[in-house]
């Protein structure tokens, strides 16, 4: 019996996104990273397995800084010291290049360091388990890694390692057909942050990332655990490990009629055990005066109800009232010339692509914005739209919407 844990898209240096309200405590912040590293490290250790995948983008940077590196290090230590081997591949944000690295990787880390498919054997009494992957060296692979697989080979297990997107141009496309017809016992898949089993029997799964980095990540399971038996279809679970939620909570404000008993309910304390990320959204203000609580003041509110949030750990980032106006009324004065610069900057394909990414990484889009035409026609949408909007000559315009 051979037992791993299949992690990815860990991201150990990534700061938390879409928090100005409280960017002031990123510091602290940092250390919900370091304890889910932990709580990966705790699971392999209490669930005694064989060895632990790092299925790419384990660093958010591809230039780890000197304290990242000897954090991830010091936990692949104690790993070490319980007899558990790692197998690491890089993915797109930390393609690599052993240049960057301050310190020697324990003797127990695999590292795969090249774009060159390989596969490597673990022994285990009289087991034998067959690893293949490949990492990135440089930010985009466009070709099909997939077609450079090995088929399954002789040995009691055949598992693979897999940073790539299906229907992509960039991250190493690949279809789900292809992956079958190799025969494997697991497909361990980076890449898409969102948790997502392609394929029972034998597994084929993205993990997900193991701890959401933004509101947008906010349906995390964890890491997979997996155990594989001679003749036995792959048994696998989610685990837990986040050292921090985002949540989305709603407070009835049906029975408040002024300011302060507003403030009162929004200081209510929130239970939660774990750390958590909050977003309020209110209900029922009708009976508060209109506009009761304006942009600059929802910051001030905030910063004043997060004032014990060092203690308590249950941040609030922001507050939506439910019974505003969708339609917001502005006046600007813009300069054609400046909005058709701005035009022609989206339309550098490199540019377009960090602002598509989070689309590409979610299955149900990523068909749809990986095609060929897909750019042009979105840059030909935006451009009609402005150009409804604004009257596009040359000097100033304005708008009002």
């Amino acid at each position: 019996m051979i037992r791993f844990i299949h992690c990815a898209d860990l991201h150990f240096d990534r700061p938390f996104e879409g928090i100005s309200a409280i960017d002031e405590e990123q510091g602290q912040f940092y250390q919900y990273n370091k304890q889910t590293l932990i709580n990966i490290v705790d699971v392999a250790i209490t669930e005694t397995v064989d060895f632990v995948l790092f299925a790419g983008d384990t660093f958010h940077q591809n230039r780890p800084t000197l304290k990242t590196q000897r954090l991830f290090f010091e936990q692949m230590k104690r790993l070490e010291q319980a007899g558990i081997q790692c197998y690491l591949s890089f993915g797109n944000h930390d393609f690599y290049d052993a240049t960057r690295y301050w310190f020697d990787f324990p003797k127990n880390v695999h590292l795969f360091t090249t774009e060159d498919v390989e596969t490597v054997v673990f022994s285990k009494e009289n087991e034998r388990c067959a690893i293949s992957a490949f990492s990135y060296t440089n930010q985009w692979i466009e070709t099909k890694k997939v077609n450079d697989y090995p088929v399954r080979s002789t040995t009691d297990f055949h598992i693979a390692m897999y940073h790539g997107e299906m229907g992509s141009t960039r991250y190493a496309p690949f279809q789900l057909s292809e992956m079958q017809k190799k025969g494997y016992d697991y497909w361990a898949l980076g890449h898409i942050h969102v948790p997502m089993v392609l394929q029972e029997a034998p597994p084929i799964i993205y993990a997900g990332t193991p701890m959401g980095h933004s509101k947008k990540e906010d349906q995390v399971k964890g890491v997979v655990l997996v155990t594989l038996q001679k003749g036995q279809t792959a048994v696998y679970h989610f685990c837990d490990v986040a050292a921090a939620k985002w949540q989305k909570i709603t407070y009835s404000f049906s029975d408040i009629q002024d300011k302060k008993l507003a403030l009162a309910r929004l200081q209510q304390p929130l239970t939660e055990q774990t750390p958590s990320f909050y977003q309020i959204q209110l209900t029922d203000t009708e009976q508060l005066p209109q506009n009761w609580l304006e942009d600059q003041e929802k910051k001030e509110v905030i910063a004043y109800i997060n004032r014990y949030a060092k203690t308590t750990q249950q941040w609030i980032y922001a507050i939506i009232d439910k019974g505003e106006s969708d339609a917001i009324r502005f006046t600007f004065s813009v300069d054609a010339k400046q909005i058709q610069a701005a035009i022609e900057a989206v339309s550098d394909p490199e540019v377009f692509e960090q602002l598509i990414e989070d689309l590409r990484k979610q299955t149900q889009t990523s068909r749809l914005v990986s095609s060929d035409s897909f750019r042009m026609e979105v840059l030909e949408t935006v451009y009609t739209k402005v150009k409804a909007e604004f009257s596009l000559k040359e000097g100033e315009s304005s708008c009002e919407s």
